[in-house]
């Protein structure tokens, strides 16, 4: 039976304007509720971006944020990743190197309560803004005691289309430490932080906390990122905008994400329960 409904964001429940259908999810939230069904939605953006856009359900749902980084329930902070003040230097080093600053539009800095921003770029400030809301551009790293007094859970890039991102995943990845890794989030959105951080930790984690076992579990994602969670459980579903190579894994939803595909259904499965 269904106890646990986890969807990725972007590209997935949200269309491609970044929005949702809310009278939609306002059923789906008033089943969610009478059927006990714990409802969450999983994004490589921070908790703030997510808050801004569910901020009227924000007690009703939970959030696995960057990734995994980190996990709430409701407001309340449940888990969390972050960074030493060492591997944050050693990873700006490393992100910093040609080979991958040729392909890069710029880096940022990912705290828990805000994301951070090296230069004044224009244009990468622009789309860096769509996800990071609370967003600070600042100079340089050693200079920076703000950064320090957050805590990092991570760094992302943005790419310049110059790379596939797989191309370039694997660039930065041969760079990095190996207790890290690098996520592609869609839309040349790199994320890169702890190995052991990703999506699957969170859902993992929310299943502990609500005592959820797998098999109770229904999960939604369109990308990379959301391959760990969507192998978790049997009941997992993609979407057509989602690579080829991910098709012949797991089942395709008949509707898009700007169709409504993902609330289309979860209402299905709540109705039927």
């Amino acid at each position: 039976m269904t106890k646990l409904i986890v969807t990725d964001m972007d590209g997935t429940f949200l269309n491609d304007h970044h929005d949702f259908d809310t009278k939609m999810f306002e059923v789906i939230l008033e089943l969610c509720q009478k059927k006990n069904v714990q409802f969450a939605v999983a994004s490589g953006s921070q908790y703030m971006r997510l808050v801004k856009q569910f901020e009227k359900y924000q007690t009703h749902i939970n959030f696995i944020c960057q990734n995994g980084a980190s996990v709430y329930i409701g407001n309340r902070l449940l888990y969390s990743e972050k960074l030493t003040h060492e591997e944050l230097k050693s990873l700006d080093n490393v992100l910093s190197d040609q080979t991958v600053t040729t392909h890069l539009k710029q880096k940022l800095y990912l705290g828990q309560e805000g994301a951070y921003f090296l230069s004044h770029n224009g244009e990468a400030l622009v789309e860096a803004n769509k996800y990071f809301p609370l967003l600070h551009v600042i100079g340089k790293i050693n200079d920076i005691e703000e950064l320090y007094n957050d805590n990092v859970l991570g760094m992302a890039v943005i790419g310049n289309g110059s790379l596939t991102s797989k191309s370039l995943s694997q660039i930065i990845q041969n760079l990095i430490p190996n207790s890290f890794s690098c996520l592609s989030s869609g839309f040349d959105f790199y994320l890169i932080q702890h190995t052991n951080v990703d999506k699957v930790v969170g859902v993992k984690n929310l299943q502990e906390y609500f005592n959820v076992k797998p098999d109770d579990t229904i999960v939604f994602g369109n990308n990379y990122n959301d391959l760990k969670m969507l192998e978790s459980t049997p009941h997992s579903f993609i979407m057509s905008n989602s690579p080829d190579d991910m098709k012949s894994m797991f089942n395709i939803l008949d509707f898009s994400n700007n169709q409504n595909g993902v609330q289309k259904k979860i209402l299905s499965y709540l109705e039927n329960l």
